[in-house]
């Protein structure tokens, strides 16, 4: 009897098992990630691309660096860090801002020419109320890029993931601003780099625009007449640009802020910047100028979902 044919037996359909949600976020090992990378996150959700631009030493890594830093700490800026997926990236630009580096001075790692742009990821939620996680992308490519940017429209072009992002965080170098035979080529650098991404026509019209003078510790140790310096220099950059740009601001921020606290305001204006760059602006409008050219068919899928993001806010304003 034990080896009757089975085929009659009626089978009981078993019940799937539910999964039990995991309380635990998720971790990625990853380093700093590349444009095929970033797309996989802008796929999956609408994340916000932040770009820092600016010459050698302008600050980009270390506001970089001091974002993370202040997450790892706790909450900050209103948000909590809920994952990521470049945690050895952060980690490798912040090593030599801690003990364990073995420096004397606090630095900061400086980003290396490369044709690849490179991107670090925060998945973020808000303080406030229970909510998703925001995914953010953060981007701070080699100093010397902007600057041939800036010399150069051809190379300014080829910036094409520039169509892509939500906020550009132009730095002006405090450090060079209150030297009195640097200071007018730092001007020129902020000023020149923006001018040059908007002629080449890789900026969304919907896309903020900040120019940050980076350092401002500096600034403000050497002075009334500097910081009269670096007022006239933001009046001439507003208004140089204010027509050209819908979404215009002007910040400082100390060079390498330190732990909050309630007391005072020790973070040398990072939160209320870095609020300010992930907040999503109001879409462009039909009655927009035209501020990009269509990408051509080569380019990189990231690049072209930049754009598709900014044809559909022209057609869905």
């Amino acid at each position: 009897m034990a080896d009757a044919p089975t085929q009659n037996m009626k089978v009981e359909p078993v019940a799937p098992v539910e999964k039990a949600e995991s309380e635990f976020i998720d971790l990625y090992s990853g380093g700093a990630l590349g444009a095929s990378d970033a797309e996989a996150i802008t796929l999956r959700s609408r994340a916000h691309l932040v770009v820092f631009a600016g010459t050698e030493g302008s600050g980009k890594t270390t506001i970089l660096a001091s974002i993370y830093e202040r997450l790892n700490k706790g909450t900050f800026a209103g948000f909590r860090f809920a994952g990521s997926r470049s945690l050895l990236g952060f980690e490798e630009i912040c090593h030599l801002n801690r003990l364990a580096s073995g420096g004397v001075q606090p630095d900061t790692q400086r980003t290396l020419l490369s044709n690849e742009t490179k991107f670090y990821h925060l998945a973020l939620r808000g303080t406030a109320l229970p909510a998703a996680p925001r995914d953010i992308l953060l981007s701070a490519m080699s100093g010397e890029l902007f600057r041939m940017a800036k010399d150069s429209k051809d190379d300014a072009e080829r910036l094409t993931f520039l169509r892509r992002a939500d906020t550009i965080v132009i730095l002006a170098d405090g450090e060079r601003l209150v030297n009195t035979t640097l200071r007018t080529s730092a001007q020129a650098d902020a000023a020149g780099i923006l001018e040059s991404l908007l002629d080449a026509k890789v900026v969304s019209p919907s896309c903020r625009i900040e120019l940050v003078f980076s350092k401002f510790d500096k600034i403000t140790a050497e002075g009334q007449l500097a910081l009269d310096f670096v007022a006239n220099t933001q009046g001439k950059f507003e208004k140089r640009f204010r027509a050209r740009v819908q979404h215009l601001m002007c910040r400082t921020i100390a060079a390498r802020p330190g732990p909050s606290s309630v007391q005072d305001n020790t973070d040398g204006g990072l939160a209320d910047g870095f609020v300010s760059w992930t907040t999503v602006t109001q879409c462009a409008s039909l009655d927009e100028p035209q501020g990009a050219t269509a990408p051509s068919r080569d380019e990189r899928e990231f690049s072209k979902f930049g754009w598709r993001h900014f044809e559909r806010t022209k057609r869905n304003p």
